[in-house]
């Protein structure tokens, strides 16, 4: 299991994470994920989302972290971002203007296909 970043105490945080991301559909080297927003973010505006992935038994350093710059429920990561043949998991994190909540659980794991 790959250790996750420290949850800041600030009160202009989201409280909850997000639902755990799901696949939605997998075509080639390409990813969508579909998530639940956090429950509570103590009427803060959600202003982006971070999803953070990597290859299934990874170390945490090997994980990578990408900002999505607007507060959505859905995302499609591609051929550039990811390998053939490859099993990838994901987490998401919602951010507000003062910094980002914790992490979702990681979703089930996902092989990718050839280009």
């Amino acid at each position: 299991m790959c250790r996750l970043p420290q949850h800041r105490e600030n009160d202009d945080v989201p409280v909850s994470k997000p639902g755990r991301p799901d696949v939605a559909r997998v075509e080639g080297t390409t990813v969508k994920l579909k998530w639940t927003p956090p429950q509570s973010t103590e009427g803060v505006a959600i202003i982006g989302i971070v999803i953070k992935y990597g290859v299934q038994g990874s170390d945490d350093e090997e994980f990578i972290t990408e900002m999505v710059d607007q507060n959505t429920t859905s995302h499609t990561l591609s051929r550039d971002q990811l390998k053939p043949q490859t099993s990838y998991i994901f987490a998401v994190a919602a951010v507000t203007e003062a910094g980002q909540g914790p992490f979702s659980d990681f979703s089930e794991c996902v092989q990718t296909n050839t280009g």
